[in-house]
Order: structure tokens, then sequence, then C-alpha cells
């Protein structure tokens, strides 16, 4: 045993001798002053228990050192995922991993796992017959970090991993392998060349759609042995074909691209499944599809045309906006101050864009100036086009805020200006779908610009400055800001009316002033989404032993995240509909846990509430069943299990032989004894007996001093 201070030993008996001298010092002066056998007696007692007392006020410690062996253990990872069960013309992957297991040897080392998702300890033995193969997702990064933590500090001498390699989920094994201290020994399950085989790797498209709108859909499709062959993509909703394309199928490791297009016709959530038509000998079918959830809105959009008053720029801008069917369009033209051409100001809230021409002007009430930067700063887009009768002070004292640009420095004179696209503005979806070289803008007749000194607000990018007698000016023209959700552009030159009615010359140019209203409108309302509750599935598609998790947000009118309120799923498929309370995690989120669901389409509504008052509702759709990424790639991948191998120190093993190598790792030493060093240590302050020693020190003296007469 040894003995551990938390201070220098010398500096113990330093403190000791000192307490010596104190008690021999104490007793020499004491009245009366002991005589005989008690003197040394008392100074031998005090000094005991001083020195006692400063023994433990120094922690001591007693420690112990033992050593022993401590018993080999090897871990075997097992994959049971799906994709073990593809093959043709032979044993499958599964079946041959069964038969390996069967050979392995009883050995008190081994340990057992079984992971596809997650990984399981199997213990000592495993029985080959029990494996199942039902695994969704294949994680081995997940399973080699399980082993890590559960043989943390253990004698663990090495990893023996049987999979085909095909990861669908969690990180790239090889970085965890690296870390390894032990070798990862991989024995590959399955051969690298499939079978024939066409696969659908990939499908993109956008997350939200219009109505009557096409929506573009790439696929991405590979194939094995089928080189030259045709087949055909089709794009189904709800079991009935939307679209159909004929593909020539690549070369073996090329990839094959198709762009399909469909026309959604009803708004709401829709799920479209691309599938390449199953050929004749393929190894599996269940990789030819894939789905994609689309959120599809209603192409009309509700504008607002807020006028300063009647002047021939009005006058273009209903003509392009009343030509586009997709656009419910409302006017309100100033005739005197709160009061309208066309009738009182409307709900603004309704509308999904406010297109203010030249307003605020003079006769502009501050109240419905007031009413207009408010329905902006709740969400609603705003597109400012300078006119004419625009009030610069109104304008900045009202608006400045809300819109991208806000006068800075009002000036009340004018000049004429052309259009010079910036860098951004070239790059920008607004200038670049125009359909004309952004060099052939500056061709556009010139417009009446303010000689006011603008100020972007925060966010704002400019897309075109002025040009004035052929030199760029640095004085924003086209201007754009996205303030989180809410959208807004301004465009600062009057008399664009002059871009609708060009001459001959400029008949290339006809198009741009169309184009450029309807992209502006398009732009300012394509981000729009003030939903007050927002709520999705983790995943489109969830496996069947898999729980159906969701993701919510709340929100208030002005956007601001609620955090108590009380959100309810109703959810809808297979086996009749049931209702899951979502849990809250602050700041206006929401998460919720359905469970394993049986095979089928869901649908879902969300709705949120708080003391009894609605706040809105969501919808969407989802599907469970047997998931595709375990098909998508039949064979295994021998380079990413090669690479698990060597990152680590190990090596690959043949599947057949694997039982002979792990006898041989016992026959070679590899499955020797660690000796194991453990150390006991014991505070001393923690024994009790010394406490009443110490006790006992102390009592014999006082004892002894009361007989003497000294208390």
């Amino acid at each position: 045993m040894d003995l551990d201070l938390a201070a220098s030993p010398v500096l113990l008996v330093l403190c000791t001798v000192l307490a010596g001298a104190f008690a021999w010092w104490s007793y020499r002066r004491s009245v009366p002053r002991p005589t005989g056998w008690r003197f040394p007696t008392l100074v031998g007692l005090r000094t005991a228990a001083f020195a006692l007392v400063l023994f433990l006020l120094f922690e001591p410690v007693w420690s112990r050192t033992v050593g022993r062996g401590e018993a080999p253990l090897v871990a075997v990872l097992v994959d049971t995922s799906l994709s073990l069960t593809l093959g043709t013309g032979g044993p499958t992957p599964a079946q041959r991993t069964r038969a390996a297991l069967a050979a392995m040897p009883d050995d008190a080392a081994l340990r057992y796992y079984t992971f596809a998702g997650t990984a399981t300890p199997a213990g000592r033995r495993l029985a080959p017959d029990s494996l199942a193969f039902r695994g969704e997702r294949t994680d081995i990064a997940a399973a080699l970090a399980r082993v890590e933590a559960d043989f943390a500090g253990r004698n663990l001498r090495a990893v023996v991993l049987i999979s085909d390699g095909r990861v669908t989920d969690g990180r790239n094994p090889s970085a965890v392998a690296e870390r390894s201290r032990v070798p990862v020994f991989a024995a590959v399950a399955g051969d690298s060349v499939s079978g024939r085989d066409v696969r659908l790797a990939r499908v993109a498209t956008n997350d939200v759609a219009y109505v009557g709108s096409p929506l573009p859909i790439q696929a991405g499709v590979r194939a094995t042995g089928f080189g030259g062959r045709t087949t055909a993509l089709a794009v189904s909703e709800g079991g009935r074909t939307v679209g159909r394309s004929p593909l020539a199928l690549p070369a073996d490791g090329a990839e094959a691209t198709a762009d399909l297009s469909i026309t959604p016709t009803a708004p709401g959530l829709r799920t479209y499944t691309v599938t390449a038509v199953p050929l004749a000998g393929e190894a599996t079918v269940r990789n030819n599809s894939q789905s994609v959830t689309v959120r599809v809105l209603s192409d009309t959009r509700r504008v607002l045309v807020v006028a300063a008053a009647p002047s021939p720029d009005l006058v273009a801008l209903r003509a392009v906006l009343g030509a586009d069917r997709s656009l419910e369009t409302t006017v309100r033209t100033q005739r005197a101050p709160g009061a309208f051409y066309e009738g009182p100001l409307p709900d603004l809230a309704r509308f999904d864009l406010l297109v203010l021409a030249g307003y605020p002007g003079e006769a502009a009430s501050e109240a419905d100036v007031r009413r207009v930067a408010a329905a902006v700063r709740a969400g609603v887009p705003a597109l400012f086009l300078l006119g004419r009768q625009t009030s610069l002070p109104r304008l900045a004292s009202g608006l400045g805020d809300v819109l991208p640009v806000s006068p800075e420095a009002v000036r009340s004179g004018t000049a004429a200006g052309g259009l010079a696209p910036t860098a951004a503005g070239e790059a920008h979806p607004v200038l670049s779908g125009l359909g004309v070289p952004a060099a052939r803008l500056g061709a556009l007749p010139e417009l009446t610009v303010s000689t006011t000194r603008w100020a972007l607000q925060p966010g704002a990018r400019t897309l075109a400055t002025v040009r004035r007698g052929g030199a760029t000016l640095d004085a924003p023209l086209l201007v754009v800001r996205q303030s989180g959700p809410v959208r807004t552009a301004a465009l600062l030159g009057a008399g664009t009316w002059r871009w609708r009615t060009l001459p001959d010359g400029l008949a290339d140019l006809s198009p741009v002033y169309p184009s450029l209203v309807d992209r502006l409108v398009r732009w300012s309302t394509a981000a729009r989404d003030r939903r007050p509750v927002r709520v999705r599935p983790d995943r489109a598609l969830f496996g069947e032993r898999e729980p159906v998790t969701f993701t919510g947000q709340v929100y208030g009118e002005n956007l601001a995240p609620i955090p108590d309120a009380t959100v309810v799923l109703t959810v809808r498929g297979p086996g009749g509909p049931s209702v899951v309370p979502m849990r809250a995690l602050g700041n206006g989120r929401y998460v919720a846990d359905a469970g394993a669901r049986p095979p089928g389409a869901y649908t879902f509504t969300a709705e949120a509430t708080r003391g009894g008052a609605g706040l809105g509702t969501d919808r969407g759709t989802f599907g469970v069943g047997r998931l595709a990424a375990e098909f998508r790639e039949p064979g295994a991948d021998v380079a990413a299990m090669r690479q698990i191998a060597l990152r680590s120190g190990g090596a690959l093993v043949g599947l057949d032989t694997l039982g002979a190598f792990v006898r041989g790792l016992r026959a070679r030493g590899a499955l020797a004894d660690r000796p194991l060093v453990r150390r006991d240590a014991t505070p001393v302050l923690g024994l009790p007996w010394l406490l009443a020693l110490a006790v006992a020190l102390l009592t014999a003296e006082w004892v002894i001093r009361k007989r003497s007469g000294m208390v």
C-alpha cells in the first residue's frame, strides 16, 4: 500500500514538530503546572491529537495497486439490412452471411452485434437462422461508434464487420474507423458487380409549384447490363399517370438525365412518383421509383394597386397587369385625402402584393399611409414605382423603413436617366429572365429620375443604377430587398409608359416592360409563406418499423414565434384516424412522435390553439412502406469496405473463410490476455476509526487535566 498526501511529507513533519512545540510551551505556562508523569503524558496527548488533525487536513489517501489479466474480446458486427437480400443466380449475400456465421468458432472472445439503422448487442452466440435482414437503413458509422462506446476501457482486440458496404444513412464510416483503437477486419457480403439492374438515382423538382404552370422534374437513371436499351419514365399521382417520356439507358457506370414536365391541376400538397418502367431480368424493381412531395399553390395572385393620381404610367401598368390572367387586380386611385375614385381602401391583408404607383402623393392621408406600412410590416410584399406625383417627404416619413430605399436628402429636381444593370442585377432572376441581353437594356427610353439622394435599407440590393450621358452613376434605379419572408422592390423612375410604346427600331425590346412587371410581381410574391402554423413530417417516406415524427412551428400575426400553443395532429390512413399531441421545444418549435404505422398513404392535419382561440391549421401527406434506399445500388461496395479496414489498420477478409480467419487470430496470439492494473484509493479522512482516535486523545487529555485540578 502507498500513502498519497495532498502536500509534501516534509511540510507534514514540520507541522507535527510545531504542534509538539506548541503543546510543550502551553503546558510549561499552565497554572497549575503538571508535574511528574502528567507533564509528558499531557504534552504527548495534545501533540498526538494536533498532529492527527493536521494529518487529516492534508487529505491523505491510502492507495493499493492490483494487477490481473483480462480476457480478450472481439466485436462481430453483422449487417441485417434489406440490401443483403438482393442477388441473382446464386446464394444471396444474406444466405452467404448465415453460412459464414454458422462456421464461426465457439470462442469466448466473440461478442456479436446486429445492425441496420442502429446496432443491437446479440451476446456471445448468434443463431444464423434468427437473422431477418429487414433493416431499411444501413449506418455502419453508428455501429462502429456503438462498439467503441460499449468496449471503452476493456480488452477489445479487433472488430469484424460483415456488410455489403452500401451506406444509406449516417456519417462516413471510414472517418470513424480511422479513429478506432483496434483494427477492423471487413468481410464483404455480396459481389462488387451487381446483377442487371435499372435504378432511379435521383429526382429533383421545385418545393413549390402553381396550378396551371408547368412543373419541371429532373430524373437521373443508372443502369447495369442494359446499355443501349430503351425504357420509359412515368410520373404518376394517386395511381394515375400524368406524364411519360422515353429514355435511352446509359452504359454501365454512367447516368442518363431526363427532363420531365407536368402541370398541376389543383392546389394542395401533391405527391408525384417517378418510375422507370421495369425491364425483364432486373435484379430488383424496388429501386425503380422515387416520390417527391410538392406544395401546389393557386396561381391566382391578388394585387392591389394604390396610385397617387391618374397618370400615363398607371394606364400602362393596369394594361400589363390586366393582361395577366393569373392576377386579380384591384385599383385605388387617390382623389382627395382619405378618398379614392374606385372606393375606399380595402383590407390590405387580403392581398398578395401591394403596388404603390407613385403613392404616397400630396393628397395621401396619414392614416392610409400608416395602414400600408403596417401591412408590409405584417408580411404583405410591396412594389414601389416612383411617379411624378410622389411626395418624397411623405414617402420618407411613412414608408421609408419598409421599402428597399428611403429618401435621405430630398431634392425637388429631376433629370433623365437610362437603365444600367449592375453585376448583381444581371444574375438576378428579375433581370436575367427578361429574354434580352443585359447590355441591351440601356437602349430603353430614359426615365425621369429624382435628384434626391437615396439610402439603401439593410438587406437591399441594387439591380440597376442610373446611366446619364454615357456615364453610369452611383444612384439606384431598381432595388430589391428581402427582410425575413417579406420581399419588396422599388423602381425609382417615372415615365415607364414609354417602355410599353416603343418605336419600330426598338421592337426587340417591346417584351421588356411586361416581362419586367411580371418578374417583379412573381419575385415579390414567390417567398411569401405567412402561414401561422407550419408542420411537416421529418421524412416523405418512413419505413415500416420507423417511428413517424413531425416538426412544426407556430407564429403570431406579426410572425413572432408562439412558444405556448397547443398543437394537435390528426393523422388519417390505414387503421383509421388518430390524434397525436405535439410537444413544445421553445421559441415556437414543436415536435411529435406518432410511432410506427402500417404501410400505406397518410394525410395529417395540424391545429394550433392558445387559450381556446384558434391560431391556424396546416396539413400534409406522408407515406409508410419499404424504403427504396436499400435497393438503389444492388451489389457490394468493396472499395468502401476496403477503406474502412485499411484506415483502422485492418484488412479485407473473405466472407467464406471468416471462421478460419477468427480461429487464426487465437492461434497467432492476437487474442491474448491484457494485464489489467487497477488502483484502489481510499480517503483516510473517511475512515471512522481515525476520527475516533482523535476524539479519544482529546478526551484522555481532558480527563487527566480534570483529575489534576486543571479544569
